[in-house]
């Protein structure tokens, strides 16, 4: 019996900004990455995925940066 390995490309967008704009900085790079996820998927056949982790300069971060540090695999 073969079991498929299941593939995923996660893109991880990185980037530290004023306080003022961080929740729209994650959803510029979210955007910006979502059209080479979707070329990532059709050529490689591959699951693909945008995560943003995004901070600002004083350490002001977004409410979903731990869901977004958790989707991230290995330990880090």
């Amino acid at each position: 019996m073969k079991i498929k390995k299941e593939e995923m490309c996660i893109l991880i967008a990185v980037a530290i900004t004023a306080d003022r704009n961080v929740v729209q900085k994650e959803a510029e790079k979210k955007l910006k990455y979502k059209s080479s996820c979707i070329e990532i998927e059709r050529m490689w056949n591959l699951e693909c995925k945008v995560i943003a982790v995004i901070t600002g300069v004083t350490g002001i971060v977004t409410k979903g940066l731990r869901k977004n540090m958790d989707a991230i695999p290995r330990k880090h």
